[in-house]
Parts: C-alpha cells; sequence; structure tokens
C-alpha cells in the first residue's frame, strides 16, 4: 500500500492551507536569489508610488477617508501583497473544497472500488487526502515544464550548479527546472517541477519521497492537487511552495513506525 487515507484532523497538522499563512509561505513571495528579489523590491516601490499618487488623486472626487484608506493599502503594498498571494496558492490548493474524512461518503471499502457511480457521488463532498508514500523514478533538468524527454538533461550535469548563476535565467529570463517522476508500488506516477536549486543536485532514482495528494474521489482514481514533496535521505524538499508543514511531517515520520516502514519499502536503494 503505497497511498495512506488521511483523516480531516491529520490533513489540518500536515497542511498549512488554513487560516494565515506562514512566514515561510509569505517569503517564497520575494523568490530566492538576488535578482528575484531585486525585481520583487522594485515591483513593490513602483506599485506604492503609482498607488499613493492615485490615491492622492481620487481624493478629490472620493473624499479624504476612502481615499486615506486607499492610500495606506498601497503605502504598506510590501507588506499585504506577500500575505494576499500566500492566501491565493492555499486557496487554490484546495479550490475552496472542503476537506472531508475517506469514510464519510458511507461507501463499503470493497465495493467502492468496483462503483463509478460512488466517485461521482463523493466528488460532491469535497477533498479527500493521503499520504503518497513512493520513490524516485526519474530526475533530470529541463527548460520548460513542457520541455519533450529528448529535451532532458542529466542531473549529474548540474554537480556545480548554483541559483545565483542560473545560465538559462541570465540569458532567457527564466530557470532551469527540476523535473521528478516519483511512482509507487501501485503503479502509480506523479511528475512534477519545481525551480533547480543546490539542494537537489543528490537525487538519485530509488530514494523514497512522501507527500500529500488531495482527490476528489475516495479511491484516489484522479489527482485534484498535490503538495510539495519530501526525501527524507536528503532532508530535502521538492517543490517552490511549502505546502506541508515541515516540522509536523518531519515528526510524523519519526514517531509513526508503520509509516516510515511503508516508505522505506518503497525505496529500491539498499540499505547497510
Amino acid at each position: 500500500m503505497a497511498l495512506v487515507p488521511l483523516a480531516v484532523d491529520d490533513l489540518d497538522r500536515l497542511l498549512v492551507v488554513n487560516g494565515a499563512p506562514t512566514g515561510e509561505q509569505s517569503a517564497t513571495y520575494w523568490g530566492r536569489t538576488q535578482w528575484e528579489r531585486y525585481g520583487r523590491i522594485f515591483e513593490s516601490v513602483v506599485v506604492t508610488i503609482l498607488g499613493v499618487i492615485f490615491s492622492y488623486s481620487l481624493s478629490f472626487a472620493m473624499g479624504s477617508f476612502a481615499a486615506t484608506v486607499l492610500g495606506s493599502i498601497f503605502l504598506f503594498w510590501s507588506i499585504f501583497s506577500p500575505q494576499l498571494q500566500a492566501y491565493q496558492r492555499n486557496w487554490e490548493l484546495r479550490g475552496g473544497r472542503d476537506l472531508v474524512d475517506p469514510w464519510i461518503a458511507n461507501i463499503d471499502t470493497e465495493s467502492a472500488f468496483d462503483s463509478d457511480d460512488d466517485d461521482d457521488e463523493s466528488s460532491r463532498l469535497g477533498l479527500f487526502g493521503a499520504l503518497f508514500l513512493g520513490r524516485i523514478g526519474d530526475v533530470c533538468v529541463v527548460e520548460e515544464a513542457s520541455s519533450p524527454s529528448e529535451d532532458e538533461f542529466d542531473l549529474e550535469d548540474f554537480a556545480d550548479y548554483e541559483m545565483e548563476a542560473d545560465e538559462l535565467e541570465q540569458w532567457a529570463g527564466r530557470p532551469y527546472l527540476l523535473r521528478v517522476k516519483a511512482e509507487d508500488s501501485g503503479g502509480r506516477t506523479l511528475q512534477v517541477h519545481a525551480r533547480m536549486s543546490e539542494e537537489y543536485t543528490d537525487i538519485v532514482p530509488g530514494q523514497p519521497v512522501l507527500g500529500v495528494m488531495l482527490s476528489t474521489s475516495p479511491k484516489f482514481t484522479s489527482l485534484a492537487a498535490l503538495t510539495d514533496l519530501f526525501v527524507p535521505d536528503l532532508a530535502c524538499w521538492i517543490g517552490d511552495y511549502p505546502y506541508l508543514n515541515r516540522a509536523e511531517t518531519e515528526q510524523l515520520l519519526a514517531t509513526d513506525e508503520e509509516i516510515w516502514e511503508l516508505l522505506q519499502a518503497e525505496s529500491t536503494i539498499k540499505q547497510w
């Protein structure tokens, strides 16, 4: 078994998508390199200046109170914008749908695997969540998420890679992407992309990987959303945005022997 259904309480503990965004989530707004941070700072300054000027001009038509409120929003845009974008990304993971327990559909486990009608009924209830326990099936580097397999680069060629010196970003304005294909013993295959980073250079096929999968089906026959992935062998997180509560995820692996053993069983790398 490579999918472990999760109750809503467990999902709320592992996912950071309800309530206020964390500082780690808001920080993604500013980027991960010096040039990305400069770009965001420039953008915030421009929005603030133009917004304050617009608010002042608007005060003659709407009055000073409304203009002051609007001007204050623009004045503190560098504080509000990261929070708003993090709220948006958290909301998009669920698409406004509620998280529900796998057993709330009142479907018998065995019969559920034989009926497609149950999926249609359950999809209206919300999103079901499960731990995806698998392994790295393949890993490479690409220029774009849509790049075909013949345009993939070996990760070994990027052993000395540094985000600050990304050659593709320097001449094309976009960074290299890591492409990871995660698979499990049940035959499922998931492909994810993330901005290339130094911490990814030691990823190899066969390493165990964990993530949270959301689906409208209690059988998880369809994929509605997928979080960032965790590679415990490297203490490495694959993804451009931290949907997972990283401390809780690491705590789960440290305290739940059954989950840990299931994850290690997916690995094809021998432990000596």
